[in-house]
């Protein structure tokens, strides 16, 4: 799912535009444009499919594709498969001007084309439900999907086909960009996709929109659509999914599935499988949990006959017989192959997040000059056909036409991730209509003035996403200027152009041993095997030191802290016992000082003139030290001991003079400059699912405030020199009684308006005014509750977006 585009329209026919879904990643043609849109309502959320923007003005494909259309909504009452997507509704001919998609939002059309006479061009919808198209697919797992995945996909869109010829329809469509994977079942669109694009008898190669890979040697040289050219076409579809390339080898193919895709490869139709053949072999030897010893009442006995060469098989008969599912009273073979476990994962966790993504949409605001009455609107659905008829001053409007559903499109993302884990209840039918009935006030003002204010809590969408190859980084991102998301993993660093989520550059063999950070004008440092000076916009590695490399005698050890061109951290010292403390200027590249520093002393936090360091103790350990030092010339300037602080409950600093630390479920601040001396206390206003105050997290100070979260789903805003409580906030919600496996980390955005609370469930944005939740989002791609460190995610804020780093993904959201 891709935001719009500049060229994609704002609104087509009555539905505002939410969101493309791409095919994916790789050279996958797009046989049509499919956007996510929803209703003027806002209660209807469909799948639009519209011409590709290459064939949009050529007036026979229109034609052709509005045929097209039609056919699949016939097909949708006729061939009644769950596999196929339902058309449920198209555009009427010659729909008035004032709903075309070009007058909306997008950039007009040419002088003089087609699409500019007034016409808007054809699409058609289908209830919307959590998909990605087969390529995309690929791209979310990272590779080839698993054979026992490609066997129930092939297994159900051949069932599929053996009931769309079976109606006397030949498909002509199939290719991985029309082929969509849900959580209970693939499904197939692209009806007629083949016909739509060129005339039978004109060579089809070359055309937009099609996917010559996957089409049969008969209809590249203009041949009619044929059902055993179905076949071959699902045969690529699965030579596809099986290796993540098209029309690859026969050796490449899997073995236990070799034979049965070559014969559906056949350059001779005669030496095909019909559509029932292919399903009979790809079940050969699998246990289905569903009845199949007995045909159900009223089929035939004996094979299913199939269509060839446009021969027609009848209609299927109403409660069961030729092409009926278990939807029908019927029993669909296919489904024997969709229990637990058949769709990986990582896809699950993919349609999860669409699923919430689509959820939090909001409908983009179009100019009031823009604006569409309702009454220009023109639609056919399956149970209705509208009639346009001229209305005053030449406007048409629509006599009869369908209306939004109240019907809420999902009960929400926590739901639909549900459904989705478990294979079922997320169906077609989550978004069908209700009886048709007359707009309300508020929905009609919202197809005028859509509004753009979202649900308390609703997570924002990604504007785009990454995925992590290998384990999850160890570190925060770095956003540096605006432009680059500089992320860290084990051994290598990447640089991700933050507005399009592109990888520019990846710098292997640096071996980071903590964040990297920006300095001077253009220069990224990155702790590690020394100190790599990189190019923020290549990855150019412009310089390293070489007395702190390994093998040198003072190796870099860990990052203590940065301020501007100055950076502190700990090496092993020459003598080889102990660590010393080491400020150096990168700008200069020139050693200010060193001094001698205790074992174990590895966290390091900055005052107005020290630079404090402090051991993380041992596990459990509730005893904190800390050695100051001046930040000019390295002189010790103190060392004391902070009872009761645990390694969890690290120090940190209002950068002035309070050291402030987590003591188990207390805030406490200390006076570095009159011998720690407690100035004051805060109490933790989350319990945990015993009753008991939780521990709070690490603080993050901003200005003159200090933002700390507990383990019980509060956060705080607490005047860092006097502790006055400036507002505390619960923010659980169902979580409200369940401690978290660890407190939130806290960032405050670089503005001080937005706080952001990390954890290894969600991430959560507050307004730093009051602490009201702004929004949450959650991945679902951790391992919440197992207590390791690549769980929790890790997030960078800029004032108007947030890189969130998961265990498997790198997001970019809107702050607002």
């Amino acid at each position: 799912m891709e935001p719009l585009s500049r060229d994609d329209p704002w609104r087509i026919g009555p539905y505002h535009l939410i969101a493309r879904l791409d095919p994916g990643a790789g050279d996958a043609a797009a046989m049509a444009r499919c956007f996510i849109a929803r209703g003027a309502g806002g209660d209807r959320t469909v799948l639009i499919s519209a011409p590709p923007v290459a064939s949009a003005d050529d007036a026979g494909y229109r034609e052709r594709f509005r045929a097209e259309a039609e056919n699949a909504r016939l097909l949708a009452g006729a061939a009644r498969s769950r596999w196929t997507v339902p058309v449920v509704e198209i555009s009427a001919v010659g729909t008035p001007p004032g709903v075309s998609s070009h007058s909306v939002g997008s950039t007009p059309p040419r002088d003089g084309s087609p699409s500019g006479g007034g016409t808007e061009p054809p699409w058609s919808a289908s209830p919307y439900l959590p998909v990605l198209p087969l390529p995309a697919a690929l791209e979310s797992y990272g590779g080839p999907l698993p054979v026992r995945t490609v066997r129930a996909v092939g297994a159900a869109l051949a069932e599929a086909l053996d009931e769309v010829h079976t109606a006397g329809f030949t498909h002509a469509g199939i290719a991985p960009g029309t082929v969509f994977l849900a959580g209970d079942g693939p499904r197939l669109a692209g009806f007629g996709a083949v016909r739509a694009a060129g005339p039978d008898g004109a060579a089809r190669t070359g055309l937009p929109g099609l996917d010559a890979e996957a089409l049969p040697p008969e209809q590249l040289t203009g041949g009619r659509p044929r059902p055993l050219g179905d076949v071959f076409a699902l045969g690529s579809v699965l030579a596809y999914a099986a290796t993540g390339r098209p029309r690859p080898e026969a050796d490449a193919l899997p073995e236990e599935l070799r034979d049965t895709l070559r014969s559906c490869l056949a350059p001779d139709p005669a030496d095909r499988p019909t559509a029932r053949t292919l399903l009979d072999e790809l079940l050969r030897g699998v246990r289905s949990p569903l009845p199949a010893a007995s045909a159900p009442p009223g089929a035939p006995a004996g094979p299913l006959p199939t269509v060839v060469d446009g021969a027609s098989g009848g209609l299927p008969a109403p409660g069961g017989g030729p092409g009926s599912t278990a939807l029908d009273a019927g029993i669909s073979r296919a489904a024997g192959l969709l229990g637990p476990g058949w769709l990986p994962g990582r896809l699950i966790i993919a349609l999860s997040e669409q699923s919430s993504a689509v959820l939090a949409a909001e409908i983009d605001a179009v100019p009031e000059a823009a604006t569409v009455p309702e009454t220009a609107t023109a639609t056919v659905t399956q149970d209705e056909t509208a009639q346009a008829t001229p209305g005053p001053g030449g406007t048409t409007a629509a006599r009869k036409t369908t209306r939004p559903s109240r019907r809420a499109l999902l009960v929400g993302s926590a739901g639909g991730a549900a459904g989705l884990a478990l294979g079922g209840g997320v169906t077609w039918v989550a978004t069908e209509p209700d009886r048709p009935a007359p707009p309300t006030p508020a929905q009609r003002l919202a197809a005028a003035r859509p509004s753009r204010r979202r649900v308390e809590g609703a997570p924002p969408t990604p504007m785009w996403r990454y995925g992590i190859e290998g384990a999850a980084p160890a570190y925060a991102p770095l956003i540096w200027r605006d432009a680059v998301a500089v992320i860290t993993g084990e051994r290598s660093v990447a640089g991700i152009d933050l507005r399009t989520g592109k990888r520019l550059w990846t710098q292997d063999g640096l071996r980071p041993k903590g964040q990297p950070w920006a300095g001077g004008e253009d220069a990224l440092f990155v702790p590690g095997d020394g100190i790599a000076a990189l190019e923020p916009r290549t990855g150019r590695i412009q310089w390293r030191s070489k007395e702190f490399r390994r093998g040198a005698s003072t190796p870099f050890a860990t990052l203590l802290a940065v301020d501007g061109a100055t950076v502190w951290f700990t090496a092993a010292s020459r003598e080889g016992s102990g660590r010393v403390v080491v400020a150096y200027d990168v700008g200069r590249r020139d050693e200010m000082w060193r001094g001698p520093l205790p074992d174990g002393f590895t966290d390091g936090r900055l005052l107005k003139g020290a630079l404090v360091v402090m051991n993380r103790g041992g596990q459990g350990a509730k005893t904190k030290e800390a050695v100051a030092f001046s930040r000019d010339a390295g002189k010790k300037l103190w060392q004391r001991v902070y009872p009761g602080v645990s390694a969890e409950g690290m120090v940190t600093t209002d950068a002035d003079r309070t050291l402030i630390a987590a003591v188990d479920s207390t805030l406490r601040g200390y006076d570095a400059a009159r011998g720690g001396k407690g100035l004051w206390s805060v109490e933790a206003l989350g319990k945990d699912g015993k009753g008991h105050r939780s521990d709070f997290g690490l603080p993050h100070v901003h200005g003159k405030t200090a933002y700390a979260a507990d383990g019980g789903y509060a956060l705080h805003a607490i005047d860092a020199a006097t502790g006055r409580i400036r507002w505390q906030r619960g923010y659980g919600f169902v979580m409200k009684d369940i401690s978290a496996p660890r407190t939130p980390d806290t960032v405050v955005s670089p503005a001080g308006h937005r706080v952001l609370t990390a954890g290894d469930l969600e991430v959560d944005a507050f307004d730093a005014e009051d602490g009201a939740l702004l929004w949450r989002f959650a991945d679902t791609g951790g391992d919440a509750g197992k207590g390791t460190e690549s769980a929790r995610r890790k997030v960078a804020v800029t004032d108007d977006r947030v890189v969130v780093i998961g265990r498997k993904s790198v997001y970019a959201l809107p702050l607002d």
